[in-house]
């Protein structure tokens, strides 16, 4: 009877390591439904989401209403997640006082229990109030603390910093750099003296708009792997080490701090390499410039590193998150990703980091401006319920089981993708799926003509909602010429809210995109009616069709890959 029993475990085992193919699945979803809720729409009401596109929300897909999305709302990840029974029980807990609510220490625990020892300190000096947990209502409203009051430290600090840019950078970094300079200039009339730049893997559309409103350039130093389009390299968010050296040895005196975003969502989702991170530090310590996150993403960049880092294979994800999170002196999260809950934020600094050192006064500071504008230190914004679901769902975020299912679903949906012929950033990222419109449209289609924002609106009215992050939502308009992203990227993203889909609904999403890809001749373009000289434009934007041109006829294209 044992050798029977033996003999179907062996088998079970092995079954369930079957690559999952269409129709056929082998791994049950480590979680059940518990609640559903039906839609008030129906994905025949073609005519109605046309109306609606086109009357109401200008072909923006964010102003088209959530509500008559009958597919999948793909539109991002960021607070849209559903969250666990566990985290709705905690809601039952949260304790509403205004100040020192119990929420806040049970966050502050739970904060150095996932992130690692001494992110969790408390120091009498600023009041009793954390000297590392700096609590907000969004990942945005924290980077807009941080920079302000950075900013405004920089400025009484003063200097001599030479009036140009170094021509040691080479002349490729000094004309990116150069430009972005005449850019902010053009737009705020002059930058803030001395000219400050903050170097990053590639920074998301409002940590990019939070440094330059403040008068400072952000840099994008993406690794080579990734501007070759290596589909074979796992790490295609990493730094470009080589340039970061040469920043920091040529204009050491500009640089505030080095921020890192894992994972990289401007480059397509992509993670981050521990090796990559240890290196950095390396830079950082060797040059005295503190070392920060972006770190909406952590737990599914850990995974990653997990996966395809040999030396790190046997460790649990949460030995690898406190093993990233060792070499940073501070990082800010939108805890509306991988915190798992649909509203909050946090900057976390290291009581003894370098940028503690640097900037000794500057928790007082951070302070003084949460209390202005969020609330008390010790609830920041958020209700004392939402504080308990953070903390719950920190806690989740690391299960092996949950990543594996999470990254796996959207891996799945990738690979449909290209299997229907359909252009993605490869490796598949942690979070969504990029579709590389240059390549969807095979040099067919104008590229100013923004087809990433028309293939957007034409896949609303098929009944799903993605979003264009590409030379539109990257690029900028000085009133007389459009100046792309650089380096350049042109992507929409097909983001998976966690817990939230089933492979069919997904699969649903990459039959409908197929429709356009077989058609794409009869893409047309779009005109920008409003707001084409704005910052942060493709949140308020407005759109029409043009006309396409004359002859243009359907016809199934070829498969692109």
């Amino acid at each position: 009877m044992s050798d029977a029993v033996d003999f179907f475990i062996s088998k079970f085992r092995k079954n369930i390591q079957k690559q999952e193919k269409w129709g056929r699945c082998y791994r049950p979803r480590p979680y059940r439904n518990a609640v559903v809720r039906f839609r008030n729409c129906s994905i025949d009401d073609f005519e109605e989401r046309r109306d609606i596109l086109i009357n109401e929300a200008g072909l923006n897909a964010f102003l088209f209403r959530a509500d008559k999305i009958p597919g999948c709302d793909l539109l991002s990840d960021s607070g849209t997640t559903t969250m666990t029974m566990e985290q709705w029980a905690s809601l039952f807990m949260g304790d509403e006082a205004y100040g020192s609510n119990e929420g806040y220490f049970e966050l502050k625990r739970q904060v150095e229990e996932t992130f690692g020892p001494g992110w969790g300190d408390v120091d009498t000096s600023v009041g009793g109030a954390s000297d590392s947990l700096f609590i907000f209502h969004q990942g945005r409203a924290a980077e807009n603390a941080f920079f302000s009051v950075l900013s405004r430290k920089l400025r009484e600090e003063g200097s001599s910093y030479p009036p140009e840019i170094s021509n040691k950078l080479g002349p490729e970094l000094k004309n990116r750099i150069k430009s972005k300079i005449t850019t902010l200039s053009e737009r705020f009339g002059s930058l803030r003296e001395p000219i400050c730049i903050i170097p990053s893997n590639s920074f998301f559309d409002t940590t990019q708009g939070n440094i330059e409103d403040k008068r400072m350039i952000p840099v994008n130093l993406p690794c080579r792997e990734h501007l070759d389009n290596r589909e074979d390299f796992p790490f295609r968010g990493n730094m470009d080490i080589e340039e970061l050296e040469k920043l920091l040895s040529c204009e050491r005196e500009r640089i505030p701090l080095v921020y890192l975003t894992i994972t990289n969502n401007t480059g397509g989702g992509q993670p981050v390499s521990l090796e990559n991170i240890k290196k950095i530090r390396e830079l950082t310590r060797k040059f005295a410039v503190p070392f920060f996150f972006d770190a909406c993403r952590f737990a599914e960049n850990a995974w990653f590193i997990q996966r395809g880092e040999k030396e790190y294979s046997g460790k649990s994800i949460k030995w690898i998150v406190h093993e990233m999170f060792r070499y940073v002196d501070g990082f800010h999260i939108s805890l509306k990703k991988d915190g798992l809950v649909n509203m909050g934020g946090a900057l976390v600094i290291r009581k003894e980091g370098d940028f503690k050192r640097r900037f000794p006064d500057f928790s007082c500071d951070l302070i003084d401006h949460q209390i202005m504008t969020e609330g008390h230190p010790t609830y920041g914004g958020l209700s004392g319920r939402d504080l308990m679901a953070v903390s719950r769902g920190l806690e989740t975020i690391t299960r092996q089981d949950y990543l594996d299912a999470r990254i796996g679903q959207v891996e799945k949906f990738g690979e449909k993708l290209v299997e229907g012929g359909i252009p993605i950033i490869r490796p598949t990222g942690g979070h969504a799926v990029y579709i590389d419109m240059d390549r969807f449209f095979d040099g067919e289609k104008n590229k100013a003509d923004f087809m990433g924002i028309s293939f957007t609106a034409l896949l609303l009215i098929g009944g799903h909602r993605v979003c264009e992050l590409g030379t539109y939502a990257f690029g900028s308009y000085n009133g007389k010429r459009e100046i792309p992203p650089d380096p350049r990227i042109n992507y929409v993203r097909a983001a998976v809210p966690r817990l939230a889909y089933e492979d069919q609904d997904l699969f649903s999403v990459v039959e409908a995109i197929k429709v356009l890809a077989d058609h794409r001749e009869m893409i047309p373009g779009v005109n920008v009616e409003y707001g084409r000289e704005m910052s942060l434009r493709h949140f308020k934007s407005r759109f029409s069709f043009l006309p396409l041109a004359k002859g243009a006829k359907s016809r199934k294209n070829k498969v692109l890959r």
